[in-house]
Order: C-alpha cells, then structure tokens, then sequence
C-alpha cells in the first residue's frame, strides 16, 4: 500500500499465506456479524478481533493508515445518524426543526450512529486487509477449484484487482491535474464542480480504455474456448486457515452474545 491507496503488499506473513478462499469466508462472517447488530458494543468487539489479525499479520502500520480513506464517510455516517435518528430514545440532548426536516439528538441516536460508524470500520477494515494481502491470480485459482465457473471466478478476481488498478489512476490523474495548477484540497464541493469534471472525464476515459485492452488480452488468450481450462497449481487448506476461521468465529460468537 502506498500513501494513496490500497494495494496488494507482497509478502510473507500469516495473513498472506492463507487460502483467498479461508479469507473470503472470514469476510463473510465479519460482514454478516457486523449487519446483524446495531448496538455499538458488540461491534467494538468485532472490531478489536479485525485489528488483532492485522496485529498477527504485522500489518497494524498499513492498516491503520489504510483506515483514513474510511474517515470521510465514517464522519458523515456518525452525523447523519446522530442527527436523524430512526428512533429516538434516551435522553434528548438538542432538538430542532430546520425547514421539513427535524433534527434530533438523543442517547439512542448517538449510540446507534457509533454502531454503524463501527459497522463500517469492521467491514472495511478487513476488506482493506483482504486487499493487502491477495493476489489477484491466487484469488482466481482459489475460486476456481471451489467449483465456480471460470467466467465469475475471473470476474471476481478482476473487480479484487481493479480497485488498486482505479485507485493508482484516479491518483496519477490528480497528479496531473496540480502540475496544470488544479487545487483539489481548496473550497467545497460545489465551488470544486468543475475541479472533479477534470477528475471523472480522465477516470472514465481510464477505466473505459483498461476494459477494452483486458478484453482484447483475453481473446488472444483464449478465454472460454474450453470449458475446463488448466492451470498450473491448486492451493491446500492448512491448520493457519483453521486458525483464522476459528478466531473469527469466535469473536462473531462474543459479538452475538453481547447483543
């Protein structure tokens, strides 16, 4: 991972050397576990197992700095939810009616807004980690020998791999665009309508361009001219796959006993 986005780390620590499969699932699970609850402790729970595993991967700088990309959004959720709650209860600390909206916050809604904030650092904190610790082509062999057809397996695999792709794009074009003496970090989002026109005409015209070449590299390839293609290796689950299941398992489990 470098300063502007979330890349695939090689390396070989605990964390890389699991089956995409094993880590898949624990995705699974994390995501289920955090969707299933909106009390902010069981949450809190879940979240401090997500940094134990960056802790045993010796992933905790990058995935601590990976967490600011989440900041902006974690904000806006923390105030929409504190200020518009679902349902008020608890104490009313301020209340206000501003136009046809009425704003409201109490103790429900503050504790309901740090659960979904936490709800969102949970899910995107190990996305994050999935990202920085799979390789695109190990992740499409794992979901190929899982049974999955060989066009959704690379389907899967390739959007894994477009979201660094995108990532280095969009920062290259900014790039660019402060050499021609564009400001992105200056004004608001309205005064800046024309500043994110330069970003998202590049962007598109990128990512129109990757789609095209991808798939021209597939033709010549050969892509789905057989319908049981070979390749070269077949990963084995291990007792460190066992490991990650097993832990996030059981904080998934203290998480739905503290709900």
């Amino acid at each position: 991972m470098t300063k502007k986005g979330v890349f695939f780390m090689p390396g070989n620590t605990w964390l890389h050397r699991l089956d995409p499969a094993t880590k898949t699932a624990a995705l699974v699970i994390v995501s289920a576990t955090a969707l299933l609850t909106e009390e902010p402790l069981p949450v809190f729970v879940l979240c401090a197992g997500i940094v134990l595993i960056a802790v045993l991967s010796r992933l905790i700088r990058p995935f601590v700095r990976s967490l600011r990309f989440l900041a902006p959004l974690f904000l806006f959720v923390l105030v929409i939810d504190a200020f518009f709650p679902r349902v008020i209860s608890g104490a009313v600390y301020f209340t206000a009616d501003i136009g046809p909206l009425q704003v409201t916050l109490s103790e429900g809604g503050i504790l309901f807004a740090l659960a979904m904030g936490l709800r969102l650092l949970s899910i995107g904190g190990y996305s994050f980690l999935f990202i920085m610790t799979t390789p695109f082509s190990e992740f499409v062999g794992s979901m190929r020998s899982l049974g999955l057809p060989n066009t959704l397996a690379f389907s899967l695999g390739y959007a894994l791999r477009s979201i660094s792709a995108l990532t280095a794009d969009i920062a290259g074009i900014m790039d660019a665009q402060r050499s021609r003496g564009l400001e992105f970090d200056r004004g608001n989002l309205l005064e800046n309508r024309h500043k994110i026109l330069a970003l998202f005409v590049p962007a598109t015209v990128s990512v129109l361009s990757r789609a095209r070449q991808v798939s021209e590299a597939m033709e010549c390839r050969g892509f789905g001219c057989t319908d049981r293609p070979t390749r070269y290796g077949r990963r084995s689950v291990t007792r460190e796959d066992a490991y990650l299941i097993l832990l996030v398992l059981v904080y998934a489990a203290l998480a739905a006993v503290l709900s």
